[in-house]
């Protein structure tokens, strides 16, 4: 019975080292690129706002 109880905590263990590991590998292939490309696109914008202000054009 000793070892049924160690066999279950280390399971319990083990599948919330696991889901942990799963939640920051999906924290870095997914959504980091998404806010990086967002933040990029934002970036991108707000230069061509500039720059249509400096041509003395409108934007639309």
């Amino acid at each position: 019975m000793k070892s049924f109880k160690s066999g279950v905590i280390v399971g319990i263990i083990g599948s919330a080292l696991v889901a942990a590991a799963s939640a920051i590998s999906y924290r870095q292939t997914v959504i980091k690129p998404a806010q990086k490309a967002e933040e990029h696109h934002d970036e991108v914008s707000k230069q061509a706002i500039r720059r249509s202000i400096a041509a003395h054009q409108a934007r639309f």
